[in-house]
């Protein structure tokens, strides 16, 4: 099998192709015969050594995953070789082969692609818990999404506005056109506006009831400002240690010293909550995960989303891909293509 194998921490250069020995499942799994697998953030992070308790060199990255079942434990119930599914692998999806238990298989939404499959298992159950499982955003409520253009927050904005829901999005101005027409009721160009004095001025200083923000601690600083009564901060990254290709010891120093301190008795005096999201760490507690899936896929046939993909690159082009989401190039999801290995 092919598999893109993380050699060292670096810059994207160090995503290497290997070949390596096909892999069998164990009783409780599936073999996937790849076809996409989706790049996350947190990836890049983990690329950089920036992802605690993340892979280490020698590893194969990748969370998620879609493709064709060619193989079956023989303790597999629910699922028969040639079925279509997406899946949670939390490692090793950028493989050519994949090896996912039975309980993190999703089957496909309906009318779904398999480019849409690879694009949806992160991003849509990141962004679904932090909304309505922490969040519990409501009819009416105002949503602020930073980073409203990359894969958690156009799944944000389409599972948002399935509800009477106003949406205010930060990204950089070249996205605004896009993010109007998927239904965002306020943009902000990051890069030149006072997010703060625009957040205020469109809610008429009433803040906002929920608030998704992967940017880093100055602005979670910001985004507890701009919080209503009952408002609540979700933190789920921190982009602010990504600053060019390799990790850079005095940026990461410089961001730890910046973190907030959030006061339990300030809490409670302000009406205010930040809590943290992190899909990685549900050990022990699937069962969570597992109900909001099953209540996302219902939302997702009932109004017939789909993910928006930026772009695909072939998996041999992991590196270009990886800097392709670094230098903020995406609108959507970026994917790695496995399929080229059909016509070789």
């Amino acid at each position: 099998m092919k598999s893109i194998i993380l050699t060292k921490y670096g810059a994207p250069e160090v995503l290497e192709v290997k070949n390596l020995n096909d892999i069998s499942p164990l009783d409780n799994q599936v073999r996937i015969k790849v076809h996409y697998a989706g790049i996350n953030f947190a990836e890049i992070m983990a690329r950089m050594k920036l992802y605690p308790g993340g892979p280490k060199p020698g590893s194969i990255l990748g969370g998620e995953v879609s493709g064709i079942i060619d193989k079956i434990g023989k303790d597999v119930k629910d699922f028969k070789i040639g079925d279509k599914v997406m899946g949670l692998t939390l490692s090793g999806s950028y493989s050519s082969q994949a090896c996912i238990n039975e309980e993190s298989i999703i089957p496909l939404p309906n009318n779904f692609t398999l480019e849409e499959a690879a694009a949806f298992p992160v991003t849509y159950i990141t962004a679904y818990m932090m909304m309505f499982d922490l969040g519990n955003l409501q009819e009416g409520d105002t949503f602020l999404i930073h980073g409203a253009g990359g894969g958690v927050g156009t799944a944000a904005i389409q599972l948002a506005k399935t509800k009477n829901i106003k949406v205010i999005g930060t990204s950089s101005a070249w996205k605004h056109e896009e993010l109007i027409k998927m239904g965002v009721d306020k943009c902000i160009d990051y890069n030149k506006a006072n997010t703060e004095e625009e957040i205020m001025s469109f809610t008429n200083g009433k803040g906002v009831d929920l608030i998704i923000d992967p940017i880093g601690a100055e602005n979670w600083k910001v985004s507890y400002r701009v919080l209503a009564k009952m408002g609540k901060l979700i933190i789920y990254g921190d982009q602010n240690l990504v600053k060019g290709d390799k990790l850079k010891p005095l940026v990461a120093m410089k961001e730890m010293y910046s973190m907030p301190k959030y006061k339990p008795m300030d809490l409670m005096a302000n009406n205010k909550a930040v809590m943290g999201y992190h899909l990685g760490r549900f050990n022990g507690h699937e069962w969570k995960v597992k109900r909001s899936i099953n209540n996302l896929i219902k939302l997702v046939n009932k109004n017939d989303l789909h993910p928006i993909i930026d772009s695909k690159f072939s998996f041999e082009d992991s590196p270009k891909a990886h800097r392709h989401i670094q230098n903020r190039k995406n609108f959507g999801k970026v994917l790695l293509d496995f399929t080229i290995l059909e016509n070789k």
